[in-house]
């Protein structure tokens, strides 16, 4: 089966990471996939597809907001049996196209929310695009249960399914030699965050958070980029701990990153499912993660969870893992044993399940 992914760019985000392990597998089990950008960006994820011989179209163009994308998409989403579409805006511009071509067009709805949920006047606009989709995937039940409520979908709707994000255990298993990292001192607790610089990102709580560590070997690192980074290092900088706060850049070794870490936090304001806890756990790291929906679902039980904002409930739990030993071993093996579940092979295999839903043969 031909199958064409629609996404802007793989820059460094979650979504683009799945895909950048997805699409190898799916080609593994037979299938014929290609995928499609408003422009390439050279990332980490782009070289990963092109080493495993995906091929990757770009249109080109300097803005995911032209009209071109629209006629452009249209001509290729004719070669291909389905077309699978990620993130805004690409969410409206293939819905546009699937009322004109034939093909079959899915979409996957990848976070709990979004700023087009704050414009009530949106609501008709929205359920008119999501509308053109066959079948719209949700990351998470919670993911799901929130899209169904701002699309006011009443009732049973076979087109919502849920199909929630994996990873490749092996790739964190413990024993993955760890990378140095620059400016950091020896035999230091590294606490790691891996996560885009974004508004539903919330790096600045994990930093108000540090002068209220009590262990001073504590180092907090930052892996990734994005618009709010400057602010972020602003913050680090007026409370005079910016020798113990560390900004990596983007990196393409977070396994390694993750085996020399010794707690992973994940602190967001909302998101979809949170690949990077998963990932933490199956290092058998312990994480602590802020209590919204959809990292709730993945972290609670298994790691620890605080309020989001709040870098109080944040510091205690750090500080508890840190003088605990037996809680930090209860903890990540707790974390662990949490992780087997998320194989991202029955993710893929959940997939072409789909596929095989809307009528096409493999």
């Amino acid at each position: 089966m031909r199958i064409l992914h629609v996404i802007s760019s793989l820059e460094i985000g979650g979504a683009e990471r799945i895909l950048s392990e997805l699409l190898p597998l799916l080609k593994e089990k037979g299938e014929t996939v290609s995928l499609l950008v408003c422009k390439k960006t050279d990332s980490i994820f782009e070289q990963t597809l092109l080493s495993f011989g995906i091929e990757i179209i770009s249109l080109n163009l300097p803005t995911n907001h032209s009209p071109r994308i629209f006629i452009k998409l249209l001509k290729y989403s004719k070669q291909y049996d389905v077309i699978h579409v990620h993130l805004f805006p690409m969410l409206y511009w293939a819905a546009i196209v699937a009322r004109i071509c034939r093909n079959p067009f899915i979409y996957t709805e990848h976070s709990t929310n979004n700023r087009r949920r704050d414009r009530a006047f949106l609501k008709p606009i929205e359920r008119f695009i999501y509308n053109s989709y066959k079948i719209i995937i949700s990351i998470s039940i919670q993911t799901q249960l929130n899209l169904k409520n701002w699309l006011s979908a009443c009732g049973e709707d076979h087109r919502f399914v849920v199909i929630e994000n994996g990873i490749k255990l092996n790739d964190f298993i413990m024993g993955t030699a760890p990378n140095e990292m620059s400016g950091i001192p020896p035999n230091s607790k590294i606490l790691l965050m891996v996560s885009r610089f974004s508004a539903s990102k919330d790096q600045k709580t994990v930093i108000r958070s540090i002068p209220l560590i009590e262990d001073s070997t504590v180092h907090l690192v930052f892996a990734g980029e994005g618009t709010t980074k400057d602010s972020c290092v602003n913050l680090t900088n007026s409370l005079g701990i910016n020798n113990r706060v560390h900004f990596l850049g983007n990196r393409n070794d977070i396994p390694q990153l993750i085996a020399n870490s010794y707690i992973g936090i994940q602190s967001s304001h909302w998101e979809g499912f949170g690949l990077t806890a998963v990932e933490f756990m199956a290092g058998m790291k312990p994480v602590i993660a802020s209590n919204v929906d959809g990292l709730k679902q993945i972290v609670e039980g298994a790691g620890l969870l605080f309020e989001k904002g709040n870098e109080f409930e944040l510091a205690n739990s750090i500080n508890r893992l840190i003088k605990d030993q037996e809680e930090y071993r209860r903890i990540s093996k707790q974390c662990f044993q949490r992780a087997e579940k998320f194989n991202i092979n029955n993710t893929a295999d959940k997939y072409i399940q789909v596929y095989h839903k809307i009528g096409l043969k493999l």
